[in-house]
């Protein structure tokens, strides 16, 4: 889509220049594939232009689908603005979005030139300014609107965390500063954190970004009424615990009601790596404000005389099969050495496949998963699974599948089976065949019960096959594949479509 974009801002020494495509989306069983354009609000798009551009669009894709456009105007209102920065920092920054309101964010626009400022404590400024936590927010918005975004923030000592936030003061000691190693499990909410803590019994002042690892303990959850802001006279909930290395210290999470059922693993006797700073509370001792915690256990005892044989570990046992892809295997699938263009010379990706007992993510369920890894464009390692659904499985996805109830009855739950999918696609980019606009559904659904987030590139296989014009009766898997001398047994089963669809990708690119 990128080549449409380009030659759409060609067309007519720029006519339609000002557009921005914005979304694709393709209805298979319509057969209809949707383009929507943003525009900039000064502009008015009639109705010979919506013609020519559908007509433009059509004879570049040249696709068998019907092209249907549509067009999304960019409008720069000032509360809608607000509420987009809010709603970004709800949903990738929980610590800034609690403490932060609408009457904080000011918004002038001036043409298309628009100044957002932040007015915060001086812990929340910081965090805004962040390098990475502004780019990320300055790319959402450029995603969302067409304007030239400067986002500023303002120290105001009226907003500042502890005027609101009440505060159950525990003592904590405190050392001087070394680090150990842990071993990552999964991710429970927040940022990626390094598995490198240092010890409790070191914490003496006030530091921003402190990595700790420790056994939970006394979990609370509380709540308060907001004295301010648009949430005022609303109830606002928050956590303490107790995270305990061999020393312990009073923990604080603010949880948005949009988080509380991750924080339903906030369970006495697991072990977490925590990310948060370390700040006076009202009592004046020194307190971890947490905002990103991962599951993990202990890999090496810290270097100190003192064992921690005290510190128990979470542990999530791996229930699907991974092994490395076999060296005949891949010398069948390639005769010759080739040579691929990006991202597949380049990257990691998971080509993956599902079976399910429906097409509805929200209602039916994953019951099989195949995966194959390629590296650079070498076929790595494979990964499969069955996954016993929590209702018995339609005699008709039987009937398309293959796949008995007696089959999937000694099966792991999806809850397990997804943390396994979920590390083995880490780093990687993932794809499918129509994964776009099936499989991924399924996966982010399944993702959310244990607090996982599938945030991975993704290449759709079908949507690459389409824009290729093979030579192909339809474009169907098995008939794709045939296409380009790709031999598919056992089709509608989750490892060989998987398998299939790798091959297909991997040629796609080659030719």
């Amino acid at each position: 889509m990128d080549y449409l974009s380009t030659q759409l801002q060609m067309y007519q020494n720029g006519k339609y220049a000002f557009l921005r495509l914005y979304n694709v989306s393709l209805d298979k069983d319509l057969g209809i594939c949707e383009l929507t354009f943003l525009y900039p609000q000064k502009y008015v798009i009639d109705e010979l232009s919506r013609a020519e551009i559908q007509q433009f669009c059509a004879e570049k894709l040249e696709l068998t689908s019907k092209i249907k456009v549509k067009f999304k105007k960019s409008f720069l209102d000032p509360r809608l603005l607000k509420k987009f920065v809010l709603d970004h920092f709800e949903n990738n920054n929980k610590s800034i979005f609690s403490q932060i309101s609408d009457q904080q964010i000011d918004v002038v626009v001036k043409d298309e030139n628009v100044e957002i400022t932040v007015q915060s404590s001086k812990e929340i400024a910081r965090s805004i300014d962040d390098q990475a936590t502004k780019s990320e927010l300055l790319n959402a918005l450029n995603k969302q609107f067409i304007a030239n975004f400067e986002i500023k923030t303002v120290e105001n000592s009226a907003f500042a965390i502890k005027d609101e936030i009440p505060f159950v003061p525990i003592v904590a000691r405190q050392a001087k500063a070394s680090r150990y190693e842990v071993t990552i499990i999964k991710k429970l909410f927040g940022k990626d954190i390094k598995p490198f803590p240092e010890q409790i019994k070191n914490i003496k002042s006030e530091k921003q970004a402190v990595i700790l690892f420790g056994k939970i303990s006394n979990v609370q959850k509380k709540s308060f009424v907001a004295k301010k802001g648009k949430q005022q006279g609303q109830e606002k909930f928050y956590f303490t615990f107790l995270l305990y290395d061999g020393k312990q210290i009073e923990c604080v999470y603010f949880c948005p009601k949009s988080n509380l059922s991750k924080c339903k693993a906030l369970t006495d006797g697991l072990t977490f790596l925590c990310l948060g700073d370390i700040k006076e509370g009202l009592s004046g001792r020194l307190t971890y404000y947490v905002h990103s915690m991962t599951f993990a256990q202990m890999l090496k005892k810290p270097n100190e005389d003192e064992p921690q044989k005290q510190i128990e570990s979470f542990e999530h046992k791996q229930v699907a099969q991974i092994e490395d892809f076999s060296d005949h295997e891949q010398e069948n699938l390639f005769s010759k050495k080739v040579s691929y263009k990006e991202p597949i010379s380049t990257s990691n990706i998971v080509v993956y496949d599902l079976e399910t007992t429906g097409l509805n993510p929200e209602g039916d369920e994953i019951i099989e998963s195949g995966a194959i890894k390629i590296e650079k464009g070498v076929i790595t390692k494979k990964f499969s699974t069955f996954v016993k659904p929590t209702n018995p499985i339609p005699l008709e996805a039987t009937r398309k599948n293959n796949i008995t109830n007696d089959m999937v009855k000694n099966a792991p739950k999806i809850e397990d089976a997804i943390v396994d999918f979920y590390n083995f696609c880490e780093g990687c980019i993932i794809s499918g065949y129509n994964n776009t606009e099936f499989d991924n559904k399924f996966i982010r659904k399944a993702a959310q019960k244990v607090g996982l987030s599938f945030a991975n590139q993704n290449i759709d296989v079908f949507l690459l096959a389409r824009m290729s014009h093979l030579k192909s009766k339809n474009l169907k898997l098995t008939s794709v594949a045939a296409a380009l001398g790709i031999d598919l047994k056992n089709a509608h089963r989750a490892y060989n479509d998987a398998f299939a669809t790798a091959k297909v990708l991997l040629k796609l690119n080659e030719i």
